[in-house]
């Protein structure tokens, strides 16, 4: 009884889960792709906050951060130097080994973009009352460190 109950938990979790993503988009970032030109949750723009942080990796490092091919990073990098965002490094100790570092003009985009996706998701929350608000801050306090153990063994 208690595996079956613990199921149901779990199904329940991936449906909400399957319902999240796209409410999310449409209630909290509406109208922020529109604003930037750009969407906000592309992998462009999350490479380029990464570098910000990272400030050097390999196009190996970034795929595993994010989840995505080796491949499908080649084009991305290859999309963000092409724009003047991104550039190769060779390493310091390694020639063979190349990594990706984020340019001043890709700093800026990244600054920018945020600024305004920031203003958009301010925006669109404000409807909210105080206390919708404070609870909306420790689920998502709280999504976050849930979030943050999955994967974490593999």
């Amino acid at each position: 009884m208690v595996q079956k109950l613990t199921d149901n938990k779990l199904d329940s979790i991936v449906d909400n889960l399957f319902l999240f993503f796209p409410l999310f988009y449409r209630k909290i970032l509406k109208g922020a792709h529109t604003k930037t030109g750009t969407n906000p949750i592309n992998m462009q723009f999350h490479v380029l906050a990464m570098l910000m942080n990272w400030e050097l990796l390999q196009t190996s490092e970034i795929g595993r951060k994010l989840g995505i091919s080796k491949p499908n990073v080649t084009a991305l990098m290859d999309k963000l130097i092409e724009k003047g965002y991104a550039q190769r490094s060779p390493d310091a100790r390694d020639r063979r080994i190349i990594r990706i570092a984020i340019t001043e003009k890709g700093k800026w985009f990244v600054i920018n973009r945020k600024g305004i996706v920031r203003k958009s998701i301010k925006n669109n929350l404000s409807v909210l009352r105080d206390e919708e608000l404070d609870n909306l801050y420790v689920a998502l306090e709280t999504f976050h460190g849930i979030i943050s153990k999955v994967g974490n063994g593999s």
